[in-house]
């Protein structure tokens, strides 16, 4: 049997984990509700004391499964929180369908800004990104399994529209994502107010208008 009794009376998985889709592996199937028991564990746990803090024995005792059965499925402690993270989170980098460049990116936009500003994302977000500095498990997992995919959504929107001609072909594109997705971040680690609608257009706005290529004279 995986699942084990701790009687420490948690509560049972809900929120977050609950809506992580499952993704096809090779090997023996997950049991989906001890994947979400531990998947909303390890998120709790990361809330309440943050995620440098969060062990496997502590998501094992809260989620009420076996150690054995937490390392057939995640390499670490780091692994889970972002997975419980990222699963919630994976459409807000696909664009709508028939968007433009500039609207693709502004869909990128208002979505990693709805994300960090989220009453429960947010403080997670933040969370794992101050654990990075201390614990390089976390620091690989963040970069690895949350920065680096969602860097290269946006990085491949704006190659599409320099190979379009919607913009300027001597653009520097991972200059044009650090000016337009790093306020966002500053803001939430530094306990800032978030950036509402109206200053999410006007910084996209304002970017924009050194992507495009000039008017001919």
């Amino acid at each position: 049997m995986d699942r084990v009794s701790t009687n420490d009376g948690t509560r049972a998985p809900s929120g977050l984990a609950m809506i992580a889709p499952e993704r096809p592996r090779r090997g023996r199937p997950r049991n989906v509700g001890l994947r979400a028991a531990v998947l909303q564990a390890a998120t709790d746990l990361a809330l309440a004391d943050g995620a440098g803090s969060v062990s496997i024995d502590a998501i094992a005792k809260r989620a009420a499964v076996s150690r054995t059965t937490i390392y057939k499925w995640w390499p670490s402690a780091a692994a889970i929180v972002l997975e419980g993270l990222l699963a919630a989170m994976r459409d807000s980098i696909v664009p709508p369908t028939g968007s433009d460049t500039k609207g693709a990116v502004d869909h990128q936009l208002r979505a990693l800004n709805a994300i960090l500003t989220d009453s429960t994302t947010g403080p997670l977000v933040r969370s794992v990104i101050a654990a990075a500095s201390a614990n390089r498990e976390v620091a690989t997992a963040l970069l690895d399994q949350w920065l680096l995919p969602r860097r290269a959504a946006v990085t491949a929107v704006l190659r599409d529209g320099v190979a379009a001609g919607e913009l300027r072909h001597d653009l520097d594109v991972e200059v044009t994502v650090d000016a337009l997705f790093a306020p966002a971040y500053y803001r939430l680690v530094f306990a800032m107010p978030p950036l509402d609608e109206a200053a999410l257009t006007q910084l996209l706005d304002t970017v924009w208008r050194g992507c495009t290529c000039p008017d001919p004279a």
